[in-house]
């Protein structure tokens, strides 16, 4: 029987990545994947500076030798009128580039290493706690077996760990865009005004990508494309909509499910899991690369998968209430929400300062939790401070009383990290402690 210090099963970028992360300290690394070629879909396209910088610890530049494009920030567009906010980040780039060809890069990488052997068309069917990984052409034994395999892992399943609610909070329809403009180039765009938030970036020198959030409840098919246009198009810029429409026209459109899972379980024992087989969320903060990427560079060093589990789940408590806070405060249509919403542009746009705090936050080099609780808890006292104007200037108390109420909900939901709406305002006390240091 084939044996290896570590086996990974998955040979998309997380796989990869961790696979690198244990050769470049001189472990014998067999690199399983159930696919020949990598696979052209919907999936992450976007690193952020600290995943780029953790990929070229590993020999990998993706600057200089993946065919994407750098990018400086964001630029996000309020969809009321008001000009577009900047955002770009204080340190590092991030890049942008299709899903296949990081996945190629990757495993060209992986092919030039020594140290690492991957076998390609061989499907897992399960690890046992030993280490045996019994597979489509045989067993194989890792003193190590990683899960690299995505939402529907294998290695989470045979851990018999709890999976993401396999009902999506919400889709994201995605578009490639030849030739298409963008208001400022080397940045992510991110419009408000349609049912959902879009995001817009170049992917590579002749592409635009669009990627559209989608609520629950979508029409069906044959109405499907009247919905996008309607709903979007005048959230978009104008130099989007030709194509757009074009690409509406032709049905050129690709879907994507959004689920959560939050970071929570890594695996026990010989079995570790990294990237989306730990856990996901939504692809708005376009942190799931970088997560990955980190989780197997933290998962190499560790001296066991307990002490890993450990380190990730501190860090990633982090970036999963920010990607879960980020969709919730541009989707969400309550007094409570809008007002925290109006609170954070009026930060981005007056104080540099805290403004580069909360990028530093989305670039994921930054993951300490008090940080990310002191931004949002700056936003909230910003969104308090106008509520007050409002009952005592205004004397819009009725208002006044529904966005409080709405704020202590917040509070809950952050502390419990629920994909659906806040409930009751109970449990306050223990959304502060959690936002501390």
């Amino acid at each position: 029987m084939d044996s290896a210090d570590v086996v990974v099963v998955g040979a998309g970028p997380a796989g990869c990545a961790c696979a690198l992360s244990f050769a470049r300290r001189g472990v014998r690394v067999l690199l399983l994947e159930a696919r020949r070629a990598p696979v052209h879909r919907l999936a992450g396209e976007w690193i952020q500076p600290a995943g780029v910088a953790a990929l070229r610890l590993l020999g990998v530049d993706v600057h200089r030798d993946g065919p994407g494009t750098a990018k400086r920030g964001f630029v996000m567009h309020p969809g009321d009128g008001s000009a577009p906010i900047a955002l770009p980040f204080s340190a590092g780039e991030a890049v942008s580039l299709p899903h296949a060809e990081l996945t190629a890069l990757l495993r060209r990488a992986v092919a030039d290493h020594p140290a690492v052997e991957l076998r390609t068309d061989v499907r897992v069917l399960t690890a046992e706690a030993s280490g045996l990984v019994r597979t489509s052409r045989g067993s194989v034994h890792g003193e190590l077996v990683v899960g690299a395999d995505g939402r529907a892992s294998v290695i989470r399943a045979a851990l018999r760990a709890e999976r993401a609610d396999r009902t999506p909070f919400s889709y994201t329809a995605g578009l490639l865009l030849p030739d298409a403009a963008l208001p400022r180039e080397r940045y992510g765009h991110v419009m408000l005004g349609g049912p959902g938030p879009a995001l817009a970036y170049r992917l590579n020198t002749g592409t635009v990508r669009l990627c559209l959030d989608v609520p629950p409840g979508r029409p069906s098919a044959p109405a499907l494309r009247s919905y996008l246009w309607h709903g979007y198009a005048e959230a978009l810029p104008a130099c989007l909509r030709t194509a757009v429409a074009e690409q509406l026209r032709a049905g050129r459109v690709q879907w994507a499910a959004n689920l959560f899972q939050p970071h929570a379980f890594y695996g026990s024992g010989r079995r570790a899991l990294v990237g989306d087989a730990a856990g996901c969320v939504h692809p708005l903060s376009a942190s799931g690369l970088t997560s990955a990427f980190l989780d197997g560079e933290c998962l190499a060093r560790s001296a066991d998968v307990a002490a890993y589990a450990r380190e990730r789940s501190a860090a990633c408590r982090v970036s999963d209430r920010l990607a879960a806070c980020l969709h919730r405060i541009l989707t969400d249509r309550s007094p409570a929400t809008r007002a925290l919403r109006e609170a954070m542009f009026t930060v981005w746009r007056e104080d540099e300062r805290r403004r580069d705090r909360m990028l530093r936050l989305l670039a994921m080099t930054e993951l300490r939790r008090h940080t990310f609780g002191t931004a949002f808890l700056h936003v909230l006292a910003r969104a308090l401070s106008s509520s007050a104007r409002k009952a005592v200037i205004d004397g819009q108390w009725t208002e006044v009383a529904r966005e409080l109420t709405g704020f202590a909900g917040w509070l809950q939901w952050i502390a419990q990290l629920r994909a659906g709406a806040p409930a009751s305002p109970a449990g306050v006390h223990r959304a502060l402690a959690l936002l501390g240091p």
